[in-house]
């Protein structure tokens, strides 16, 4: 069968719902064949794409909204007045039941205030397909910065609009915050966006400090799953930003949870989200001072009175790398 039929086959397959086939282990979703969205370009939401708002009124349920249906939009209860969080999951997970993304879902919940969209994108992003993946953060991120510029012809304010992304999530927020035609977002947070494979891509297609008024970046994986270079206004790099996290070695993840295999992989790289998470009702959890290296840091030939908070307390004027250490262990932070 030659490329070109192979691919028709492909998309005629994803354009029916269950197809091609797709199984959760371990919250990671995986798929049978790649869906590959630059060359299957037509969007189904239905099943490629979802938007599910969550505010006070529906805290647990997210409520579907699509591009162009004011009906839906106006049932989500969304309140313009309140500032909007949107989440872009990562590589092999979806918005739904990943425990480290409901935990963001909660946290901003519990702190109250907010409209927040969870962009639910499984398929696209379903392991084990990682270059298929790449190219659909592309895809993904221009429909959803599509989705914003329809949000905004309803009355959303992009000056309070935050973008949140985790791995490929976060390079996903970046694509989206350069396509938005209404202008920029306020802010993006990127938790430890993805490497392979970025290095050598544009700006535009990967995140970078001209996505928003404000880019933050959380490492925590640097130069293995996560980007090794800075990438925002601000870059933190706790613990040295990389693998192994405090609390993620092998030993430690076998005796915390010893039947887990995705954990034991990917626990660095998640640790940037779960820092975030933990940054929501506690903002100033995290303090961090900019320093030249974590080797300066390590040696307090470090401003230690240039402070700031990692996590959702940044303030947004914060220029530079600043580094800290956490705990193993929930709390992770070590004040």
């Amino acid at each position: 069968m030659s490329s070109y039929l192979k691919y028709m086959l492909i998309c005629y397959l994803s354009s029916i719902p269950g197809l091609p086939p797709g199984i959760k282990f371990e919250d990671a979703y995986i798929s049978l064949l790649p869906i590959d969205k630059t060359k299957c370009p037509r969007i189904d939401n239905r099943v490629d794409i979802r938007f599910d708002v969550y505010t006070s009124e529906n805290p647990t349920v997210g409520f579907r909204v699509r591009i162009g249906d004011d009906e839906s939009l106006l049932k989500s209860r969304m309140n313009f007045k309140l500032p909007t969080i949107m989440m872009f999951h990562a590589f092999f997970e979806d918005a739904t039941s990943v425990p480290n993304v409901v935990s963001v879902r909660q946290g901003f919940l519990q702190l109250g205030g907010y409209n927040l969209i969870f962009v639910h994108a499984p398929r696209l992003l379903a392991g084990p397909w990682y270059l298929t993946a790449v190219k659909n953060t592309r895809v993904l991120g221009q429909y959803a910065a599509g989705f914003i510029d329809y949000l905004v012809s309803r009355g959303l304010k992009l000056k309070r609009l935050h973008l949140i992304g985790l791995s490929l999530g976060a390079q996903t927020a970046g694509v989206c915050g350069h396509y938005i035609k209404a202008g920029r977002p306020a802010r993006i947070t990127g938790l430890d966006p993805a490497g392979p494979f970025f290095g050598k891509l544009p700006a535009n297609l990967r995140l970078d400090e001209t996505d928003a008024d404000f880019v933050d970046v959380i490492h925590s994986d640097a130069g293995t799953f996560g980007y090794p270079a800075p990438q925002g206004h601000v870059d933190f790099w706790p613990n040295g930003g990389v693998n192994p996290q405090p609390g993620c070695t092998y030993r430690d993840v076998a005796e915390r949870n010893p039947g887990m295999i995705f954990e034991k992989v990917f626990c660095s790289h998640w640790r940037s989200l779960q820092f975030f998470a933990e940054s929501i009702t506690k903002p100033y959890a995290f303090p961090a001072i900019q320093c030249k290296s974590w080797a300066h840091y390590e040696n307090r030939h470090c401003n230690e009175s240039n402070i700031v908070n990692m996590g959702l307390g940044t303030p947004p004027w914060t220029r530079g790398n600043y580094f800290l250490t956490t705990n193993p262990d929930p709390p992770f932070s070590q004040h």
